[in-house]
């Protein structure tokens, strides 16, 4: 069965929306449209790519593998309808707090020399690490890697950071220049909700062999986390140069030893080669 642009389309959107219903308005056409084309697709796959629960829709894991290409397939044509109307396509950059400053405005310059064209930023919290690649909503994205996305992104490292602990500004380890992993055993921990497995790993204690740990409290963004840490409801594992990007009143940032450090990346799509995207990669 031949895989249709409308088809893909309308999955993409489906999957961005959380909804039929929301993603035939978006499209301007009727849900059982929606519905139809998204059946072709999965008939083409041979088995659901989404599943319909009482909190909306979300994909399965095949979904999530066909989504990362679908959406390049969705971009593609948008940037090919933008070059046969004469227009630049432009990109839109994502990007995920401590993934954010002089790294992502010197993306944006490169995107702009590039493209000649609109950029638009848009950021993301702790719900999608991927800042928007998986679902299409962005073309490229600076993300705090790990993640789990098997082959759908390509990932190319920045830099690196050293890592800290975020802790009230009233605690006996704000005065100190450095902490050890193992005097952090018999804490609370601020810790992100996310639905990504291996980026929530790598930020939970456990990651710098913190075992005893007296108790978690979930976050959906890095504002938040600032907030419970001030409000002393626990300590965060986060990035040195978070203070610089999130001050804070009453949170004070105690770097680990040097050997402990997390990175920065720029990644996009597996296979999106369109010359806007892989001008501004080859560049930065």
């Amino acid at each position: 069965m031949s895989v249709t642009l409308p088809a893909v389309r309308a999955f993409v959107e489906v999957a961005r929306a959380g909804s039929f219903r929301e993603a035939a308005a978006r499209l301007g056409v009727s849900q059982p449209t929606v519905s139809a084309a998204v059946r072709r697709l999965e008939t083409a796959a041979g088995e659901r790519l989404l599943v319909r629960d009482r909190d909306g829709v979300r994909l399965t894991g095949h979904g999530v593998r066909v989504l990362a290409h679908a959406a390049s397939v969705v971009s593609a044509a948008d940037g090919l309808e933008a070059e046969l109307a004469g227009r630049s396509p432009g990109l839109t950059v994502g990007f995920m707090g401590e993934a954010a400053g002089a790294l992502t405005a010197g993306l944006l310059d490169e995107v702009r020399r590039v493209s000649g064209g609109e950029v638009r930023l848009r950021r993301f919290d702790f719900d999608d690490p991927s800042c928007g690649l998986l679902t299409g909503v962005s073309d490229l994205a600076v993300v705090w890697p790990p993640l789990t996305t098997g082959d759908a992104l390509e990932v190319r490292p920045l830099g690196t950071d050293r890592r800290a602990v975020a802790v009230p500004a009233g605690d006996p380890l704000a005065r100190r220049a450095e902490v050890d992993p193992a005097e952090l055993g018999g804490r609370v921990w601020v810790v992100p909700s996310s639905p990504d497995p291996v980026w929530r790993a790598f930020r939970h204690p456990g990651s710098i062999g913190v075992a005893d740990v007296a108790g978690e409290v979930g976050s959906g963004a890095i504002e938040e986390t600032l907030e419970l840490v001030a409000a002393g409801r626990g300590v965060a594992l986060l990035s040195e140069s978070t203070d610089e990007h999130y001050a804070r009143t009453g949170v004070v940032f105690v770097p680990l030893p040097t050997d402990h450090r997390c990175a920065t990346a720029v990644a996009w799509r597996r296979g999106d080669t369109r010359p806007v995207l892989t001008g501004v990669v080859a560049g930065f």
